[in-house]
C-alpha cells in the first residue's frame, strides 16, 4: 500500500486497482511493527486515515502494524483506489493487460484492465512465531512496545510465552527490519514502474 500512495501522489489521475484474496485489509495476518530507531514515521500523514490507528510516542518501540495498514487502506479507498477483496485471479492476459477476477457469492467475476502490476512478495523466507503479551518473556526474542502498553515478540524456535493476548507466525528474514524492508520495497516497485514507462 505504501507503493500505491506514491503512485497517486505522482498523478492524482493514476487508477489504483488493490486485489486480495483475504476479505479483510488489515484485519488479519499480523506482521512486525518493530520500529526501526530512525524509520518513524513510516507514512506520510495523509497516507493514514484519521481513525483506526494509533501513533507511536515516546518510549514505544512497535506499532500495530496491522492498524496501520487498515488505516493506509482507508486512506487509499477515500484517495479512489478500488479494492477487490476475497477475490481470485484467474486470468491474467499480459498481451492485453488485464485481470479476470472471480468473486464468491452472487457477483461471479469481473475483468480489469492495467498498465503495471505489483506483486506481494513471494520468497520462500523463513519461519517465525509472534505474541502479543504483557510481560516479556524470560528467553532471547525479538520485542518492542507498543503505544497501548503492550509487547510484540517474535522468536524462532520451541519457546512459548505464557498466556500470550495473541500469537502470531510470519514468514521474512529480521523483525527489526521488517517495516523497513517494506518501505524500501515499495520504493523499488515504484522505481520498476517508472522505468517501464520510460520504456513505453
Amino acid at each position: 500500500m505504501l507503493c500505491a500512495h506514491k503512485l497517486i501522489d505522482d498523478s492524482d489521475e493514476t487508477t489504483v486497482h488493490m486485489v486480495t484474496d483475504g476479505f479483510e485489509v488489515g484485519m488479519y495476518g499480523e506482521t512486525p511493527g518493530i520500529l526501526p530507531l530512525t524509520m518513524w514515521p513510516l507514512a506520510r500523514p495523509h497516507w493514514l486515515s484519521e481513525t483506526g490507528f494509533k501513533h507511536p510516542e515516546e518510549g514505544d518501540t512497535a506499532i500495530r502494524s496491522s492498524w496501520m495498514k487498515k488505516s493506509m487502506a482507508i486512506s487509499l479507498a477515500t484517495r479512489g483506489a478500488h479494492f477487490h477483496t476475497g477475490t481470485r485471479t484467474c486470468t491474467n492476459n499480459r498481451d492485453e493487460r488485464s485481470l479476470a477476477l472471480s468473486y464468491p457469492g452472487s457477483k461471479t467475476g469481473t475483468t480489469i484492465s492495467y498498465d503495471h502490476i505489483v506483486e506481494k512478495d513471494a520468497r520462500d523466507l523463513p519461519s517465525w512465531n509472534g505474541a502479543i503479551v504483557t510481560e516479556l518473556p524470560s528467553w532471547s526474542c525479538v520485542s518492542g512496545k507498543r503505544p497501548d502498553g503492550t509487547f510484540e515478540v517474535w522468536w524462532q524456535g520451541e519457546d512459548h510465552p505464557i498466556s500470550p493476548l495473541q500469537v502470531m507466525q510470519w514468514r521474512g528474514l529480521d523483525p527489526t527490519t521488517a517495516l523497513e524492508s517494506h518501505a524500501s520495497l515499495a520504493d523499488a516497485k515504484l522505481a520498476n514502474i517508472k522505468n517501464e514507462r520510460l520504456r513505453t
